[in-house]
């Protein structure tokens, strides 16, 4: 019998480790590290689980939790002088044309190519498919800025890949 705990973990594990799994693929670029920053993740969320004051979702403090796990193996792959950042995205393109793909990693290399907060924000959305608020809540941040940093960031990525506005 499991207890309270467990079931609720169990429960958050089940409703975000797809998109943790993908918003950490987005830093790294490969499967191996992706799987050891989620298995990180967790592990501090179990860590530090009577921790969570209430505010906000337990998805929110999850994704807060991920962000810093991600922030610390940028820092540490930097200091090994590694370049990191999503080289690949034929893992979460399978099945996809040829043509398709290219237009994925062009648009992600895009990506790559902004500021650390709307990386950060375009992640989010896109890779972890998380709401403004929860992206809000994961961040510290209000939803208003949010949502400028991705009005940016689109903008930014439109004109990078050569789409007009219209």
């Amino acid at each position: 019998m499991t207890s309270g705990f467990e079931a609720e973990f169990e429960e958050l594990w089940g409703h975000t480790s797809g998109r943790i799994s993908a918003y950490m693929f987005c830093a790294c670029g490969n499967r191996a590290d992706t799987d050891d920053l989620v298995q990180e993740c967790y592990l501090r969320a179990l860590r530090g689980w009577g921790q969570f004051d209430g505010r906000g979702s337990r998805q929110a403090w999850l994704f807060a939790i991920a962000r810093r796990t991600r922030a610390d193996w940028f820092r540490q792959e930097r200091r090994k002088g590694l370049v990191v950042g999503l080289d690949s995205v034929s893992e979460f393109s399978d099945g996809l044309k040829e043509s398709s793909t290219d237009q994925i990693e062009t648009v992600w290399q895009a990506v790559n190519n902004l500021d650390d907060e709307q990386s950060e924000v375009v992640h989010l959305r896109f890779a972890a498919e998380l709401s403004y608020v929860e992206i809000a809540g994961a961040l510290g941040i209000a939803v208003g800025t949010v949502r400028s940093r991705l009005h940016r960031a689109l903008k930014t990525i439109r004109r990078q890949i050569g789409v007009t506005e219209q």
